[in-house]
């Protein structure tokens, strides 16, 4: 017998348990440790999405955008501008994940390529128009600043760079949230109200 279908606005809600809020500040410092980590090794990285995308699996697509809110607040000020770009790759890694895409690795490999292209695009537009086509944060602004002398298209170049560069990082980030979500028990993740979960158990019972 298939559970009533919750509306768009109760399956926000239904996201944001007890068990989830307490899972935030935990995903906000692994997030941070792989920041810290690249910045203090000046790497031309971020892999500040791990426990973005863990806690997407987890929770939900919206528990996964406030994960990255709070990241934006507590992370280096410059970055805070780019908060609408951690939203969006958190929904998108979410609702991605919702869709069951994250339970083999080809799904996985999709969800990375969309994240990927999600944030070169919407971090190019605010490097270019914000931060005039670097930050200077990482080496990546190097190669953007290499790219801008030899073809004179600062926007070409910026989301060159920043689409080789989060291919990389992102690359790295989901790689290791993949291994980290295989290695949970099952008796655990079933604890969580995930939506992704949630839809495929509806699916089953309407088949039966």
């Amino acid at each position: 017998m298939s559970k009533k279908k919750m509306t768009f606005t109760e399956g926000i809600k239904a996201q944001f348990s007890t068990k989830s809020l307490v899972l935030i500040p935990i995903a906000v410092g692994i997030n941070l440790i792989g920041g810290t980590l690249c910045s203090a090794l000046k790497l031309p990285l971020f892999l500040d999405m791990i426990g973005t995308i863990v806690i997407a699996c987890l929770s939900g697509p919206w528990v996964s955008a406030l994960t990255n809110v709070f990241l934006a607040l507590v992370a280096n000020p410059v970055y805070l501008p780019y908060a609408v770009v951690s939203i969006l790759c958190g929904l998108v890694t979410g609702y991605m994940v919702k869709a069951g895409l994250f339970k083999k690795v080809w799904g996985a490999i999709l969800v990375w390529l969309a994240c990927t292209v999600t944030n070169a695009v919407s971090a190019s537009v605010i490097t270019v128009f914000v931060y005039g086509g670097a930050t200077g944060v990482t080496g990546s602004s190097v190669f953007t600043a290499t790219l801008i002398a030899a073809t004179k298209d600062i926007v070409a170049s910026v989301f060159s760079s920043s689409m080789i560069e989060n291919l990389i990082d992102k690359g790295i980030a989901f790689l290791i949230a993949f291994i980290i979500v295989q290695k949970i028990p099952k008796r655990f993740l079933s604890q969580y109200a995930s939506d992704a979960d949630t839809d495929d158990d509806e699916d089953e019972d309407e088949e039966d």
